[in-house]
């Protein structure tokens, strides 16, 4: 049975009317909650609207009006009710930035979908419309949400991505432990706030600018320390960072290293004016990145032999079979590059472990290393035939 979406709506624009709503929700075990923000010219998101909800009402909470957060800020941390979210990165994002809180607990609808066999990253429209039938409406999703008043039709928009979320959860949930797999969702959203707390920091920016594998180590080196710069840059000056330096001027200056001024601004891909204001700390981070061990940044990608090849086809029809067999999507089992990784010796691979292991994991790795797995019923002779198919 299909439970009644939270009907009132509460539109909250005052510290006043915050903190009421936010001792309603503490009540609550469990609230739904979505971000409307824009960060087109910031570094920084510019949260705008926070939806909010449980089983009974909807809160919509103009950002740009409240000057406490302090209320919100019990309320997301773990000392709060389950957060349930769909697709959670940006959202814990923005919730991290503006109010240096984690959520905590979360629930992810959209690895709860995974898991309960509605396929690999489905959209918030398309599991309101499978779990309930209902086709939400697409028109406002350009909508400035920094301009005021904002339109009824667009609050009620922006309502009902909570609204109905408030029903999609207590059905996963349901699902989910009637297959006995609630666990596997909860540990699976809880790495979403590890992983933006490691993806945020500034010593990790490398890793956003595409193509760095083509550089020699001692250029990644100094790439990393270019990276480091400009996210620190950004973040001071609240600007977009490819605003402060675009990702194809980061790889030249990294890749040619100049040692002078007039070597800087003969880079082509930097605009003289940004080589004027910035550079020496551009410099600067040559020297910082030429005094590293000229080491790669990640390990070198190796290209598999041809029988490394055949062992990698063979653990993906592994793979298939877990997947057909579980009714979980094979991405969210495991990624091509861990079966890549696992053919050339790797263990300390995320479907080795937890919950993976157990769906697919082990039954991946016997097949790799030679074995038999039984993964179910009616499985087993047709995973044995995996080893043996392709040899």
């Amino acid at each position: 049975m299909i439970p009644e979406p939270p009907q009132q709506v509460a539109i909250i624009v005052d510290d006043e009317q915050l903190a009421a709503f936010v001792e309603r929700m503490c009540a609550a075990p469990w609230i739904t909650v979505d971000t409307e923000f824009q960060r087109e010219r910031t570094y920084y998101p510019q949260l705008s609207l926070l939806q909010i909800a449980d089983a009974h009402e909807i809160g919509l909470i103009d950002m740009l009006a409240i000057d406490d957060t302090t209320p919100l800020k019990m309320l997301v941390s773990d000392s709060g009710p389950l957060k349930v979210f769909h697709a959670a990165d940006q959202d814990i994002e923005v919730l991290y930035q503006t109010l240096a809180v984690m959520p905590a607990p979360l629930f992810d609808t959209q690895i709860a979908a995974a898991l309960s066999g509605l396929g690999d990253q489905i959209g918030y429209a398309g599991l309101v419309q499978e779990l309930t039938g209902v086709k939400l409406a697409k028109a406002h999703t350009r909508t400035n949400w920094l301009r005021r008043p904002l339109p009824a039709q667009v609050l009620t928009y922006a309502a009902d991505d909570v609204r109905w979320l408030a029903v999609c959860y207590p059905l996963l949930q349901q699902q989910l432990h009637a297959r006995g797999r609630l666990a596997w969702v909860q540990a699976d959203s809880q790495t979403l706030t590890a992983a933006q707390q490691q993806h945020s920091a500034p010593a990790n920016a490398w890793q956003r600018v595409r193509a760095w594998h083509h550089l020699e180590p001692r250029a990644q080196q100094v790439l990393a320390e270019l990276a480091d710069w400009r996210e620190r840059t950004a973040m001071q000056a609240d600007r977009p960072r490819k605003w402060i330096l675009p990702d194809d001027a980061l790889l030249e200056i990294a890749r040619t290293q100049p040692q002078s001024q007039q070597q800087l601004e003969a880079i082509r891909a930097l605009a003289p004016k940004t080589a004027r204001r910035h550079g020496a700390a551009l410099l600067d981070c040559v020297v910082r990145g030429g005094q590293r061990p000229a080491q790669p940044l990640a390990p070198d990608y190796q290209p598999l032999d041809d029988a490394q090849k055949r062992l990698c086809k063979q653990a993906r029809r592994a793979l298939a079979i877990c997947a057909e067999h579980s009714g979980i999507p094979a991405p969210t089992l495991a990624r091509r590059k861990e079966l890549e990784q696992m053919v050339t010796g790797a263990r300390d691979l995320r479907v080795l472990h937890g919950w993976r292991a157990d769906a697919a994991g082990c039954a991946i790795l016997d097949v790799v290393e030679g074995r038999q797995q039984v993964i179910g019923k009616g499985a087993q002779a047709r995973l044995a035939s995996v080893a043996s198919h392709d040899a």
